[in-house]
């Protein structure tokens, strides 16, 4: 079943040395390679592009993109209907950050196996499972 993939696993994949880079690398390559199902959507493509602008290093953010544009060529668009359902999930988490009610508004209305990422904050909702990279 199709899983989404947080923007957390993006930024470790590319990032300095953590215990989760490898485990990030690892997965975007299984993805690459057809042995794990996952996407992602267009708002956590918009937070990889915030992280390279906020830290001034917009031409290596602009080359990232290009290559998650070619793995990822239909990533879910944030619409009408995800911005309804991410405000539900705001109303019952309000101290959920809104990008994540975003990410688990697209795990719920696309009916998804649920979403990776290291955020814990996604074990709090009904209906998401997180899938942590580190075990995958």
């Amino acid at each position: 079943m199709l899983k989404l993939i947080d923007a957390n696993v993006f930024i470790y994949a590319r990032g300095q040395p953590h215990s989760y880079r490898d485990p990030c690398r690892r997965l975007l390559a299984d993805v690459r390679a057809g042995r794990e199902i996952a996407n992602t959507d267009t708002e956590a493509l918009q937070e990889v592009m915030y992280v390279y602008w906020y830290r001034r290093r917009e031409e290596i953010g602009l080359r990232y993109l290009d290559r998650l544009l070619k793995l990822f060529q239909a990533p879910f668009s944030v619409d009408h209907a995800i911005m309804l359902s991410a405000r539900l999930v705001l109303r019952t988490h309000p101290r959920l950050d809104p990008r994540d009610a975003i990410h688990a508004a697209v795990v719920l209305q696309y009916g998804l196996e649920g979403i990776i990422s290291t955020d814990r904050a996604y074990d709090t909702i009904a209906g998401v499972t997180r899938f942590d990279p580190k075990d995958l």
